[in-house]
């Protein structure tokens, strides 16, 4: 998936960079800096299983924090779609769970 200013989600919304958004911040949620020098954060979307099998929110910002991306991907790092899933409501919360404090933090902005 390619960077992007704005995000969405089906069911959950649209999502921006918040112009107030800090490098602090987001260390303070969690997120840490690959060699790179972006910003990733790994959340598990399956609290009953181990985090290294799970299927996992993976939020990543560039240097700069002008661009994020993100994206659910399973314990091999590929791509997976939540929707197909029986549990896909209880993963759709989650996301909705972490992305709310990001907005709660002015990581983002909700804008739809």
């Amino acid at each position: 998936m390619a960077y992007q200013k704005t995000i969405t989600i089906k069911g959950l919304g649209e999502f921006t960079i918040s112009p107030a958004i800090k490098k602090f911040t987001l260390i303070d949620l969690g997120f840490i800096t690959n060699n790179a020098g972006t910003y990733v954060l790994k959340r598990s979307l399956q609290p009953d299983m181990p985090v290294d099998q799970a299927i996992s929110l993976k939020v990543v910002f560039k240097k700069d924090l002008s661009a994020m991306k993100l994206e659910v991907i399973g314990a091999a790092g590929g791509p997976v779609d939540i929707d197909a899933r029986e549990d896909a409501k209880d993963m759709l919360d989650l996301v909705g769970f972490f992305l709310k404090e990001m907005t709660e933090r002015q990581v983002l902005e909700q804008i739809a």
